[in-house]
């Protein structure tokens, strides 16, 4: 066991490498921004304001980030945010949830958990497939297989990483930082929590396809995960960092579903544009055949 001053210098440790590597990132996408043109020194000029406060509105400088740099950004926010709570939030959170549960908050956990077992979404997210093709309903058949796609792909990533850690629960041990680590044979798998993974999949999912027509669907799918997330809190099956990790599988699973789901849409329409054109050349003493392929 980690003594509490050498786990919080790991994790203070960690935090000043990601704020390192986030900085360098900003500066490098800073350096590579092509010039711009100076049109604001002429229009200063022109409107008599004078050069020397033309020059210097025009010596501005803003740093735009690409989209590289907002996603590494949010990265290392992201990360941050975990090792933080990893440091200082999952011991006193399970503390308090324990000590405040009641018969009306288990009996709500009883009902929001099972909305993240992959035993009970996947069946479900394929009757909903079904049930989009015999409705013939293309926004129901694109939620039940990003659904069920998303709950397949965040199952294989979180049996992965529970076989990596292999993270004793909060219900085994009162200390967040045991891990059997991928050496040894372990029956603990606290992290990530299959069950949040596959909450925030399937939400994410329904939000990607309802979601541009209706603006309610998203917060609500995600409201629902939340709570599968919380119930597991709840429990004693799950420290906050669990959760959190399995939030995130689960919403990059989603993403991942469906991009996968658009290349092969694109695929299919490209293929259907193609076209083999077979055309007979009967000549006087022979003849031919000319095949044209149309893209």
């Amino acid at each position: 066991m980690k003594p509490p001053h050498v786990r919080h210098k790991v994790c203070h440790s960690v935090s000043l490498l990601i704020l390192y590597f986030f900085f360098t990132s900003v500066k490098l996408q800073a350096q590579v921004l092509p010039p711009q043109p100076d049109t604001t020194a002429a229009y200063f000029s022109n409107a008599g304001m004078g050069l020397p406060v033309a020059a210097a509105i025009a010596t501005r400088r803003r740093t735009v980030l690409s989209p590289v740099a907002k996603g590494a950004a949010v990265l290392v926010a992201g990360a941050g945010i975990w090792v933080a709570t990893f440091a200082w939030g999952d011991e006193p959170l399970q503390q308090y949830t324990q000590s405040h549960r009641t018969p009306t908050s288990d009996a709500l956990s009883s009902v929001v958990q099972p909305l993240g077992k992959q035993g009970y979404m996947a069946p479900l997210a394929g009757a909903a497939f079904a049930g989009g093709v015999l409705l013939k309903d293309e926004k129901l058949q694109k939620a039940g297989l990003l659904s069920l796609g998303s709950i397949l792909i965040s199952a294989g990533v979180t049996g992965t990483l529970k076989n990596q850690f292999h993270r004793y629960r909060p219900s085994d041990t009162g200390e967040n930082h045991y891990f059997d680590g991928p050496v040894h044979a372990s029956a603990h798998t606290s992290l990530p929590s299959a069950h949040t993974a596959t909450a925030f999949a399937v939400a994410t999912s329904v939000a990607a396809v309802y979601g541009p027509e209706h603006r309610c669907v998203p917060p609500l799918a995600y409201g629902v995960a939340t709570l599968v997330g919380l119930s597991r809190i709840h429990d004693n099956a799950h420290w906050t960092t669990d959760v959190m990790a399995g939030a995130v599988v689960g919403y990059l699973s989603a993403k991942g579903a469906n991009y996968l789901y658009d290349m092969a849409r694109l695929q299919r329409r490209i293929h259907k544009q193609r076209r083999l054109l077979i055309m007979p050349q009967p000549g006087i003493q022979s003849g031919s055949v000319s095949a044209t392929l149309v893209f």
